[in-house]
Parts: structure tokens; sequence; C-alpha cells
């Protein structure tokens, strides 16, 4: 049995192993990396003994779980600090590559990978635009595929592909040529996914992580609808509710011309902490965080396109300046004690699903 999608009703959910529909609600960019730092490689090597596998049994799933969240998404982390550039910039430094997926598969629960089939990301200040038309695309493709693809795992929910690919002009000035673009396009996700598909026909393709402020040109989503499962957005639309309005309205028009149900595949907000005081602009406190994402998942809930969303971040750190957990693996309960309320409230109307296998009885 695999992750399928359900379409019943007028509204679409995923379908999990256990033929039960559910709303994935995942956190993003959970990586023990955030604990190697210096200010807190004490508090990893005390509570986990500086183990990964630890920390994903005994501190990760554990806690993610008994807040709500059922589905662990994209984990590879930002490393930049940065940030994008306001003049139209973008950073030279990207993410990291993320958990090892042997010791995600081994917690039991919905997770997702990547390919990274293409270097377009918008924060990526050294774009490679090499045409996808050729058989060196072709070639890199299938060896992702071969090294990433599981094709027998039941608690893969699916895969991703680029993360905000930049599929308009870049801010570096770097892009595909124009008049161009749609065979491009095409020839990019009919070989990617073919690539997935010839090892594993099963699981779902999740397709690039598109972001909301980002324009995705049509050609683009074109393109992308006969060979993608679901269509992944990631936005961040900012405090007050007209900017989410709008940022749903986006999302809304894609999901209509791909047919396409979605993913909110990275969200979240932010407010000034102890390490990072100059995070201003969306949040107060971490109370109003939470006032902010009892929001957004209401909203995100009453699109009947919306599969469900994944959270960013888990635990903060100097580069990303916001998470659910402070620098020191503290909760900021202001804000989980709201999550975790509006998660088991609005995941009735699909209800998270328990590890097929108790991460808690597994080796390493």
């Amino acid at each position: 049995m695999r992750f399928t999608l359900d379409h019943s009703a007028g509204r679409w959910r995923f379908r999990g192993p256990d033929g039960d529909p559910f709303l994935s609600i995942g956190v993003v960019h959970a990586d023990d990396t955030n604990l190697r730092y210096p200010h807190n490689m004490g508090i990893f090597t005390a509570r986990y003994g500086a183990s990964r596998r630890r920390w994903l049994r005994e501190g990760l799933v554990p806690e993610m779980t008994s807040w709500g969240f059922n589905t662990l998404g994209w984990t590879s982390e930002y490393v930049s600090g940065s940030g994008l550039a306001t003049d139209g910039g973008a950073v030279d430094l990207g993410h990291s590559e993320g958990l090892p997926a042997d010791d995600v598969a081994a917690l039991g629960i919905p997770f997702t990978l990547s390919l990274r089939v293409a270097e377009i990301e918008h924060w990526n200040g050294h774009p490679a635009y090499r045409d996808p038309r050729g058989p060196a695309f072709a070639q890199w493709c299938d060896h992702l595929a071969r090294i990433t693809c599981r094709p027998d795992d039941p608690n893969l929910l699916g895969y991703f592909l680029v993360d905000v690919p930049c599929w308009g002009r870049h801010p570096t000035g770097a892009g595909y040529p124009p008049g161009e673009l749609a065979a491009i396009a095409d020839a990019y996700y009919r070989t990617a996914t073919e690539a997935i598909r010839r090892h594993d026909p099963h699981h779902l393709i999740l397709g690039d992580r598109y972001g909301t402020r980002h324009p995705v040109p049509d050609a683009v989503l074109d393109a992308a609808a006969p060979y993608v499962d679901v269509l992944s957005v990631q936005t961040f639309p900012g405090p007050g509710a007209d900017r989410l309005h709008a940022a749903l309205e986006i999302i809304g028009r894609w999901h209509v011309r791909t047919g396409r149900p979605v993913l909110i595949a990275d969200t979240g907000n932010w407010c000034p902490t102890v390490m990072r005081p100059d995070r201003t602009g969306w949040a107060s406190d971490q109370r109003d965080r939470g006032a902010g994402y009892a929001a957004a998942a209401e909203a995100f809930t009453a699109r009947p396109w919306c599969l469900g969303w994944h959270w960013c971040g888990w635990l903060e750190n100097p580069h990303r300046g916001f998470g659910l957990k402070d620098p020191w693996d503290e909760p900021y309960t202001d804000l989980t004690e709201v999550v975790r309320q509006t998660n088991l409230r609005l995941s009735t109307g699909g209800t998270p699903r328990s590890p097929t296998t108790p991460a808690a009885g597994r080796g390493g």
C-alpha cells in the first residue's frame, strides 16, 4: 500500500496506506545540525548523546506528534545568514543536503524526499540554467532517481523536485530564453518524472516547491500539470488577513489552471527573539505567532484544494531566526500550545496517521 490522493465530496486529501484520508500537517527544516552550534552542542550531547538517531527518536518525533504534526517535510536547512537581498540580488549559499533518507525512513511516520534536478533556485547566487532537452540532463535525473527513490517504503509521501525555482528572470540576470520556455519546461518535467517513475512507479510526485512571491509563468504550470500529482507551494505572506487572502488567491488560480491539488509545502511566521531581535515585521511575540498559525491553518483547511501544510521551522538557528523551539531546544510554549490545539482540532477532517512502526522500537 502507498499514499494516494482522495477527491471526494468536493475536497482533496491524501489517502494513507491504511485507506483513510488525512491532511498532511508537517514540519520542515528539522535538522540535528541546528543543535550542533557552540551555544547548544552541550545540550545535544547531554540530551541525545550527540546522536542524530537518538534526537530523531527521542526528541523530534515524540514532540512533533504530540503537537499534532503527522509528517516530516523538507528537511534541508538554510545555511546562509545573508538572506534574500531586497534590491533584486541573491545569496551565494543555499541549503544543506537534509537528513539521511535511511534515518528518516526508520521513524515510521510520513516523510518526503527531494531530487535537486536543477540549480535554478531563487536564493541561488550562482544558478545553472542547463538545457533539459539534452542527454546530460536525462542522465543526471536518472542518477538522482537511482540513489533517492524508495519504491517499497510505505511511509514515503512522495518526491519534491527543486526549492523555489526561478522560472522567470533570475535575480542574477540568468534564465531560460523566454521564447523557448514552454518546450524547456515540458522537457524538464517530463525527463525528471520519467526518471522517478523508472525507479519508483508507486509514490506521488510532489513537483517543484513554487513560491507565491515569485511568479510562475503559465507556460510552466501548463508544462508541469501532466507530469506531477501535486502542486507544491510555499507561501510567507506576512501579517494580516489581506495578505494571506491574496496569497491564497494566487494559489487558487494555479490550482484551477493545473487541476492539481495543492500542498502548502513551506509556510511560517516570525517575531523578535533573544537570538534574533531584528526579526520584526510579522508578529510581536510568540503568542502573536500562535494566533497567526491558527488563522493560516484555518484558511488552508477551508480551501477544498488544500492537502495540508508544512510549518517552518523546527528549531531556531542564527540564520533562520525563527522556529517552534528556541536555540536551546526548548519549546516556545505560547506558540506550541496554540499549534497543538489547532492541529488536533483541524485534523478531525482527516486524522493524523499513527506511525507504522513505533519510533522508540528502532535501534541505532
